[in-house]
């Protein structure tokens, strides 16, 4: 049976049919494969959802060794931090391919090739395979927003992400090395798998700058402030896909990143500095949503709306109680599924209208009922309307800050009624309120991709209204991670 394989199966399927795309097959073909792979990949990605364990561990592990000199290892494995984030990456691609008007097969090969970057990153065990995914995954989106993006300023934008993208994987690339070597020094042999890493004897001062140099590069691809200088324009300036691979999907690595490797690796500076990234989290939700208030741009306000809300979960991840981080990885999902539906629905806009100025729009509901319904419903998501998967995240990382400090869970509070206000203020004005001569002509939805918007809305209900069996999923490594690296280190902290 190949279940044992089904996580292996996810990663390289769809870097496989792609290269075949691209080398054999003409327009047509190649995008009917694509979408017959990305639902394989979906059907995979159900198959190890139901057969996944919450209780077992890490599971779906497979491991090749690749060099085996210097310890660096195709490794990867499921638990109950990247669970949900692989389902998002295997579930986000196929509605594209009804929202989505591309027909090349250079396009949809660069989807792929995308996916199974992405893939790599969320499920690694070993740090030197990650970083590799890591840095893989940047290839796609520049050749997504460099290619097919039209926008003259994008080749700016896009590099100038990259600068920054560059500037912080290289720190992290240099403490992945030198975890290595001192691994080497205290046992004899390298390795770069992260269960032998986490026994490399490190000293408090040199733990903390490791911890840092990690930090650093996570801080960049979420953002954080004031790692955020490349957001606006980057995300403003990119196509529609590339901005939902962005927001939906790449900022998310950084996320499953800090629980998987940062934590267990650096334990003691991981709840020594949490308040730093907790405040930083905080003053970042209030930051962006106050850049938001004033966005002129439909993407650039969502572009703002979507780092506020990761502020969010980077405080729900550092606030050392489980309810915290439960609440911040099912936040990943609710991020991903309402940003994303908000952020292709804006691209129809664009397509449509060619303007993606709020003070041009407005009326469009009069126009698109089904339009302003899905927009709607993915707009309360993001603020966390009761009965819907927002909610729910919001309310644990809330009632997570509140345990740790009650300042903290006020300022958290005070963020999400900005949040709240922001975005109901740009849906009167842009999706309400009176037609105008551009907007009056303005078509709704067709009934192919209203179904595909309807599996991102069912789930922001689904779970939302029952979330017990998809936090039941995740608790028990949240449990686990917070007995072995966060409680020991409680009192050293303080």
């Amino acid at each position: 049976m190949f279940l044992p394989y089904v996580l292996s199966l996810m990663i390289f399927l769809p870097f496989s049919v792609g290269v075949i795309m691209i080398l054999f097959c003409n327009d047509f073909v190649a995008r009917a494969l694509a979408f017959v792979t990305t639902l394989v990949v979906a059907l995979l990605g159900f198959m190890l959802f139901f057969a996944f364990d919450a209780g077992g561990g890490i599971q779906f592990v497979n491991h090749l060794p690749l060099v085996p000199q210097y310890g660096i290892n195709y490794l990867v494995g499921v638990d109950g931090i990247n669970l949900y984030i692989l389902l998002v990456i295997a579930f986000s691609f196929p509605p594209l391919f009804f929202i989505l008007k591309r027909t090349d097969k250079g396009y949809w090969a660069n989807m792929l090739l995308m996916q199974s970057g992405f893939f790599s990153v969320v499920s690694s065990l070993d740090l030197v395979y990650f970083y590799a995914g890591w840095e893989m995954m940047l290839i796609p989106i520049f050749i997504m927003v460099g290619i097919y993006g039209r926008n003259p300023e994008r080749a700016a934008s896009l590099l100038n992400m990259m600068y920054y993208a560059i500037f912080g994987s290289m720190v992290m690339l240099g403490a992945i090395i030198y975890l290595g070597v001192q691994h080497y020094e205290a046992f004899g042999f390298f390795s770069f798998k992260l269960a032998d890493l986490i026994r490399t004897p490190l000293d408090v001062g040199t733990q903390s700058v490791l911890f840092f140099c990690f930090m650093l590069a996570f801080a960049i691809k979420l953002p954080l402030f004031p790692f955020h200088l490349w957001l606006s324009k980057a995300y403003t300036n990119s196509i529609t896909t590339a901005t939902f691979m962005l927001s939906v999907i790449a900022s998310k690595m950084a996320i499953f990143a800090t629980l998987r490797f940062v934590l267990p690796l650096f334990p003691a500076s991981f709840v020594e500095y949490s308040s730093w990234f907790i405040l930083l989290g905080l003053f970042s939700m209030l930051y962006f949503g106050t850049s938001a208030f004033r966005a002129k741009d439909f993407k650039t306000l969502l572009a703002y709306a979507s780092a506020s809300h990761l502020g969010l979960i980077v405080a729900g991840a550092f606030a050392l109680n489980v309810e915290a981080m439960m609440g911040a990885m099912y936040q990943v999902v609710a991020h991903a599924i309402t940003s994303g539906v908000m952020f292709l629905l804006v691209g129809i806009i664009i397509r449509q209208l060619g303007t993606r100025e709020i003070s041009q729009l407005g009326g469009i509901a009069m126009r698109a009922p089904v339009f302003a319904t899905l927009f709607a419903i993915a707009m309360i998501s993001s603020v966390g309307l009761p009965a819907t998967i927002g909610f729910m995240g919001e309310l644990l990382i809330i009632f997570g800050l509140f345990e740790l400090d009650l300042m903290y869970g006020i300022l958290a509070t005070t963020s999400i009624v900005i949040g709240a206000v922001y975005m109901f203020v740009v849906y009167r004005r842009a999706i309400l309120q009176n037609t105008n001569e551009r907007t009056q002509h303005f078509k709704d939805l067709k009934i192919s991709e209203t179904l595909a918007f309807m599996v991102a809305i069912s789930m922001i209900f689904v779970m939302g209204i029952y979330p017990k069996p998809f936090l039941k999923k995740i608790e028990p490594t949240m449990q686990t991670h917070y007995e072995s690296y966060i409680k020991p280190n409680l009192g050293v902290a303080k």
